[in-house]
């Protein structure tokens, strides 16, 4: 009878340490999936916010200079409402870089050439219709607001370059990451199956009968 209870009590220890063994192996995989597609997700969030940033600053060169050739005030409200929205913008990308120490210094640089490009087209914008209205056409004609958009420019594929960097983009399609998830949990799976079977075995072993050793004593 103790001898079955015993045999018992080892085949539940064996199924629960399988079950640990494959809960734990099964945790373990899902916190890798789940950091991968944070890590791919967070990258996507910054590259739509820096992609947002580039459309405003072609939104607000685009009407600075619809302003200037017609000085009509129409083209005005749309100039401000991307400043607005570019320190919006920026403001979000301070936020989702925060965590990641090497995008901030490219983040501060962005940022500071943003505030030059918004205040200068304030600036001019202030100008036109006014006696400096033919200095802002030198201003663009000589090429000044051109050089000021392409160092933009720069500092937005700089930083894109240290996005590659910091967050590198996973190389495996989702076909191709979802068949190594199946195969991983499939070793994950033999593996339990195939401890559970050795402990089970090794507890189910049969006892060999004790030998009385001690001397006889005769008669």
């Amino acid at each position: 009878m103790v001898g079955i209870r015993g045999r018992l009590i080892g085949l539940l220890l064996v199924a629960t340490v399988a079950l640990a063994s494959s809960f734990f192996a099964h945790l373990y995989l899902f916190e890798q999936w789940r950091g991968q597609h944070e890590r791919q997700l967070h990258r996507s969030k910054i590259l739509e916010a820096v992609l947002r940033l580039k459309g405003l600053v072609v939104e607000v060169e685009t009407n600075f200079r619809g302003y200037l050739l017609t000085e009509q005030a129409s083209f005005l409200e749309p100039i401000n409402l991307a400043a607005s929205r570019l320190e919006i913008e920026m403001a979000r990308l301070t936020e989702l870089t925060a965590r990641t120490p090497g995008l901030q210094s490219g983040v501060g640089v962005l940022s500071a050439r943003l505030n030059e490009f918004v205040d200068s087209k304030q600036t001019l914008v202030a100008a036109i219709g006014t006696d400096k209205q033919e200095q802002v056409r030198l201003y663009v004609r000589g090429g000044s607001g051109r050089a000021l958009f392409l160092t933009i420019e720069k500092a937005v594929g700089d930083f894109e370059v240290r996005v590659q960097r910091e967050i590198p983009l996973e190389s495996m399609t989702y076909e191709a990451w979802m068949a190594q998830a199946r195969w991983q949990l499939l070793v994950v799976d033999s593996l339990g199956a195939i401890l559970c079977i050795v402990l089970t075995r090794s507890v189910s072993l049969p006892t060999p009968p004790s030998r009385d050793r001690r001397a006889r004593i005769p008669l």
